[in-house]
């Protein structure tokens, strides 16, 4: 039974990013799982985070990306990515249906990760998205961390 469990740990910690799940720590309703999307040499991460709470059965999706010379990593809302047509916003202001938010991807040992997420890149552990949470956040309703609870079969869009 131990070994089992060390295989299973050491499963999710060795999970590509675009095979990654998560929940959201004492809200088990709210999930965030990250897919392989094709989002074009402006957004060069090639992934999309969606976060599901289902709760008020509400889906937003984020694109990650690096901060510049801030060093903050940050991810920005988009449009579901299966929508017939849908386009990657245009990174200089393009639609951002819930704007942008602060994204701080942790280790195992709670050590702070450079770089946003991106495809074929390790899942980061736990994350904390910092800029949300309040009665004024139309997507978090809660500030807390996501946990890695898992390393799903990976899908594609587009």
């Amino acid at each position: 039974m131990i070994v089992l469990f060390a295989l299973a740990a050491a499963a999710i910690g060795t999970c590509p990013v675009e095979r990654a799940r998560y929940t959201l720590r004492h809200h088990p309703e709210v999930t965030a799982i990250f897919h392989a999307v094709d989002s074009g040499d402006d957004w060069p991460n090639g992934v999309v985070l969606m976060v599901r709470d289902a709760k008020t059965k509400t889906t937003s999706w984020w694109l990650p990306w690096n901060g510049g010379t801030d060093e903050l990593q940050n991810i920005s809302s988009t449009e579901n990515p299966d929508a017939p047509g849908w386009q990657p916003p245009d990174p200089d202001g393009g639609p951002r249906p819930h704007g942008d938010r602060e994204f701080i991807g942790m280790d195992a040992h709670y050590w702070v990760a450079f770089g946003a997420p991106h495809r074929g890149g390790a899942a980061p552990a736990h994350f904390l998205l910092p800029t949300t949470g309040g009665s004024q956040d139309d997507v978090f309703h809660v500030r807390q961390m996501f946990d890695l609870v898992g390393c799903a079969a990976g899908r594609s869009r587009r």
